[in-house]
């Protein structure tokens, strides 16, 4: 369930311009998988209007989609299973190749690299929509993706959601085969939750070298892989992975006080809408086109965590001592771990176990828990359980 919604996630938000002629333009041309086409048409359309809100709102999705349909072709190229994948990114359910190229970790590596640059190409585009009253339909049972890069076997959006659905049809689907969306300001805010998210997600695998068995871990995806040179490191936990590009780590966190803050924002716009049309992330007073309706306290719980992560993330509160100890404990009392300093400059052995449990934790990275708030597992735990359940876990991941 958590699989299909990440693919959802990832392709469902698309939009044509307010203008009639245009708006028909577009959502042919998505509906038609001609993503690249659709996305210079848009471009014109900003170009000649730039303060135009819902222009902006339609390229920053357009180049979102072409994130997503760059990342299948890549997985086409190399011939990818993604029934057999469990990494992240490698899930997307894309034609089969006859003739795959072989994939090698630097090969995987710049493909990730691609998606990057998409995701804060789209996501900076996004970030101009500051206008309230923005809104954006679209039909989206009919966006084609050309995962091929033929103009030929394009993949919609529906069967792309059957495949990762056991090949069942979606059941919100039921009473809305076009599965019609008018999406507005918070949904502006939500997808760039998304592509900070996705973005954090890419520069965390990348700040680490993981070569070492790579082959073995992707041999069931890939058809074709170029063997590794390292064998698979056994108990990798102990020793840890190498840090080879600590500044990812610091990208990474950044990005994730960008989804905690995006959040807030997110809701902020949510719950002072008046209508009901259609919606793609409503209040408890509109209707719910997933049938996976959220009240509020489920919405309080989930900000109250957001806002608590982005304390962590910042440097605002600290890890608690006694959780550090639990760890090791030769780690100072009193002393909490600032993850903020933590992540900005990590160790190259970051995550070793076996010296975290004889050393403790660097001294450069505590501070007094008298001069800080510390972490409250109660929130933590508060959020898990609102969320429990594949329904839970369902809702968690849609609202990233």
């Amino acid at each position: 369930m958590r699989s299909c919604l990440s693919i959802f996630a990832l392709v469902a938000l698309a939009c044509p311009t307010q203008a009639d002629d245009a708006a028909a333009t577009l959502e042919k041309l998505l509906h038609a998988g001609k993503l690249a086409e659709a996305e210079q048409a848009v471009q014109q359309l900003v170009s000649a209007a730039p303060n135009d809100a819902q222009a902006h709102f339609a390229l920053g999705v357009a180049q979102f989609l072409r994130a997503v349909e760059n990342l299948g072709q890549a997985m086409y190229e190399y011939g990818a299973v993604s029934e057999n994948a469990s990494q992240m990114f490698l899930r997307l359910p894309v034609p089969q190749n006859p003739q795959p190229s072989a994939i090698s970790y630097r090969s995987l590596g710049r493909v990730l690299e691609v998606m990057l640059a998409d995701l804060a190409r789209a996501e900076a585009t996004l970030a101009r929509v500051t206008n309230d009253d923005v809104e954006l339909p679209l039909r989206l049972a009919g966006i084609t993706f050309d995962f091929t890069g033929t103009g030929e076997n394009t993949t919609s959006l529906v069967s792309v959601l059957q495949r990762l659905n056991d090949n069942t049809r979606p059941g919100f689907l039921q009473g809305n085969d076009e599965f019609l969306v008018h999406f507005d300001r918070g949904d502006v805010a939500w997808l760039r939750g998304y592509c900070n998210l996705l973005s954090a997600a890419i520069e965390g695998y990348r700040a680490v070298d993981e070569s070492a068995g790579f082959t073995q871990r992707v041999s069931r995806v890939f058809p074709r892989v170029e063997s590794s040179e390292d064998p698979p490191r056994e108990r990798w936990w102990e020793d840890g992975l190498a840090i080879t590009d600590p500044i990812r780590m610091g990208r990474l966190r950044q990005h994730l006080v960008a989804v905690c803050r995006l959040n807030e924002e997110t809701w902020a716009h949510i719950r002072a809408e008046t209508d009901d049309n259609h919606e793609w992330l409503p209040h408890p007073k509109q209707t719910d086109m997933l049938g996976m309706p959220l009240d509020d306290s489920r919405i309080d719980i989930w900000l109250a965590t957001m806002k608590h992560l982005e304390e962590l993330l910042t440097g605002e509160r600290l890890v608690p001592s006694a959780l550090l100890q639990f760890i090791s404990r030769n780690n100072q009392p009193n002393m909490g771990l600032n993850l903020a300093k933590l992540l900005d400059n990590p160790p190259r052995d970051l995550l070793n176990l076996r010296r975290l449990s004889t050393e403790g934790v660097s001294n450069a990275f505590l501070e007094s828990e008298t001069d800080r708030e510390v972490m409250d597992l109660a929130v933590i735990f508060r959020v898990s359980q609102v969320f429990s359940g594949p329904f839970g876990v369902f809702q968690a991941a849609r609202l990233n």
